[in-house]
């Protein structure tokens, strides 16, 4: 019997820790939009696949800190971002937190540019959020941070 139970209980734990097909589908297609959004300037989708409380937080702060947040002018395009990697998934159906590490061509020594990707309805939506902005408590708060410590 306390092997079944174990077994059970690892096997929940598991499966909470990673993605569905379904939803690891649709995260890899947001993810594709997020990075050629942002490599290519595509302000208004970048904006777009940008995490809702984040958008709001920088409109709250007026005109001229959104534009200066979501800046993807030329001289910001020298910077991209490309191959991002799945570090940690914190799965707590119907939200999702996913932390990824990407390659930037403006970060050396082997360090990364970290990116979380939110859904709040099981996988079937995304939204992205940059690693300053989520472990900002007044767009995210601690509680609903998923993903600590890192």
């Amino acid at each position: 019997m306390f092997k079944y139970s174990f077994f059970l209980l690892l096997l929940i734990v598991l499966s909470s820790c990673s993605l569905n097909s379904t939803q690891e589908q649709s995260l890899n297609s947001a993810k594709v939009s997020y990075i050629n959004s942002k490599n290519n300037g595509s302000v208004m989708s970048y904006v777009a696949f940008t995490l809702p409380e984040a958008v709001a937080y920088y409109k709250s702060k007026g005109d001229s800190v959104f534009q200066k947040r979501f800046d993807l002018s030329k001289e910001q395009l020298s910077e991209f971002i490309q191959d991002g990697n799945i570090s940690k998934v914190v799965n707590e159906s119907p939200i999702i937190h996913v932390k990824f590490n990407f390659i930037s061509n403006n970060i050396t020594d082997g360090e990364s540019e970290v990116i979380y990707a939110i859904s709040e309805n099981d996988g079937s939506s995304w939204f992205f959020a940059e690693e300053v902005d989520y472990k900002n408590d007044k767009i995210i708060s601690e509680i609903k941070q998923l993903i600590k410590g890192e």
